[in-house]
């Protein structure tokens, strides 16, 4: 009976080790290295907004083909009033621009706390492409994003 209890000891020991190697793997797999800009919405405004430099590229079209139409990038938007319960808290949304039709597109919007902690993601039901004008908080950040592509055209191609 001794043996046996040793073996299911060991075994146990064995289980619990490779599970925590799993975890810490699929941990450095989903770090994500961020390299924010901080975009110029003007003054007096609620929120920051940043670009994710490493994430931004151009879409592909159905034949694989690179459509510089279409670009694709994470932006960053910080709660910036002070007496809020949520200040410095944060989202992380996955965004699309169409440079012809002037138009943003928001995905997955990730939330955290100002310490980093993950809260949730909210899905929009509906991808919807919204047209933004150029006097707009968003029209000021389409003019940026679009700026920085056609300044670093050969890099965001090679991402794509």
């Amino acid at each position: 009976m001794n043996k046996v209890m040793k073996t299911i000891y060991l075994l146990m020991m064995l289980l619990i080790v490779n599970t925590c190697v799993a975890f810490a793997q699929s941990d450095d797999k989903n770090a994500q290295v961020y390299n924010w800009q901080t975009l110029d919405i003007g003054p007096a405004e609620d929120y920051s907004y940043a670009l994710d430099l490493n994430s931004i590229k151009y879409d592909r079209n159905e034949d694989g083909s690179i459509n510089k139409n279409i670009i694709i990038y994470q932006e960053k938007k910080t709660n910036n009033i002070p007496m809020s319960t949520e200040f410095n808290y944060y989202t992380i949304t996955k965004c699309k621009l169409n440079i012809e039709q002037t138009s943003i597109c928001f995905g997955d919007e990730s939330f955290y706390t100002k310490k980093d902690k993950f809260r949730w993601t909210d899905t929009p039901l509906y991808l919807t492409w919204i047209t933004v004008s150029r006097d707009s908080i968003g029209g000021m950040r389409f003019i940026q994003i679009v700026e920085y592509a056609r300044a670093h055209d050969d890099i965001l191609t090679s991402r794509s």
